[in-house]
């Protein structure tokens, strides 16, 4: 049985940063790799299972935890941690635990962080620098965007994304209008923090788009249930564009 690699960088701003590493069974010389990004309250743990999956069918896989998350909790020594409880009552409740976070931990930074984690995988794993692949939830998918503009991406996947004022409007509509890879958003219909909204957004921004609009309200990775079929088959696609 294969373990997770655990991996840690260090942010510009001295937060000690984790992820977790894995590669296929199949024996290649350099693997197209997927990096996860997960939603606001959770860590890299939401995206075991998906991850799974992906590794059966080739990709390596680095699932991270964001600064203030999960073990990613350090900064200059110091603990740093988001604001957040698990039994939150309301949709008000949530915004402002996000509102002060973001302020406290700065996810602003996170693209920047992202993209330290391509320069260590790049430098230190057997991964193809033309195929890297990111896929995001909710702060995640926000967070991704801008990294396309840092990186070469070859695809980008983003479930319920938030609104691009976390990252920076001007950066994110930048970085989509110049980004040749490809995109994918994916939202519910009447998802509860205006996700469907931005998903179209974004979609309106970006060159080689596609949207994927579900029934529903779910938000986040609860949709992969409803869209994991969608994504990988937009997976296997991009994956036929760059051989």
């Amino acid at each position: 049985m294969a373990y997770s690699k655990e991996l840690t960088i260090r942010s510009q701003d001295g937060f000690i940063l984790k992820g977790f590493f894995d590669y296929p069974s199949e024996k290649r010389d350099k693997y197209p790799v997927v990096i996860f990004a997960h939603q606001f309250g959770t860590t890299h743990m939401i995206w075991s299972e998906f991850a799974k999956e992906l590794r059966k069918k080739g990709y390596a896989t680095l699932l991270i935890d964001l600064r203030g998350h999960g073990l990613s909790v350090v900064q200059n020594g110091k603990e740093n941690r988001i604001i957040f409880n698990e039994n939150f009552s309301s949709l008000v409740d949530l915004i402002s635990f996000f509102k002060k976070s973001s302020q406290k931990v700065n996810f602003s930074k996170i693209p920047e962080d992202i993209a330290l984690w391509i320069d260590y995988i790049i430098e230190n794993e057997k991964v193809d620098p033309e195929r890297i692949i990111l896929i995001g939830a909710s702060l995640g998918a926000t967070s991704i965007i801008p990294v396309v503009s840092m990186h070469d991406i070859s695809a980008v996947v983003c479930i319920s994304p938030g609104s691009p004022a976390v990252m920076g409007e001007e950066n994110v509509k930048l970085s989509l209008s110049s980004f040749t890879g490809f995109s994918m958003f994916v939202s519910s219909l009447n998802d509860p923090l205006g996700s469907e909204k931005y998903s179209r957004l974004y979609m309106g921004m970006t060159n080689n788009g596609t949207l994927l609009v579900v029934s529903g309200k779910g938000h986040g990775v609860v949709l992969l249930k409803k869209v994991k079929g969608y994504i990988l088959q937009f997976l296997q696609y991009t994956e036929k564009q760059v051989e």
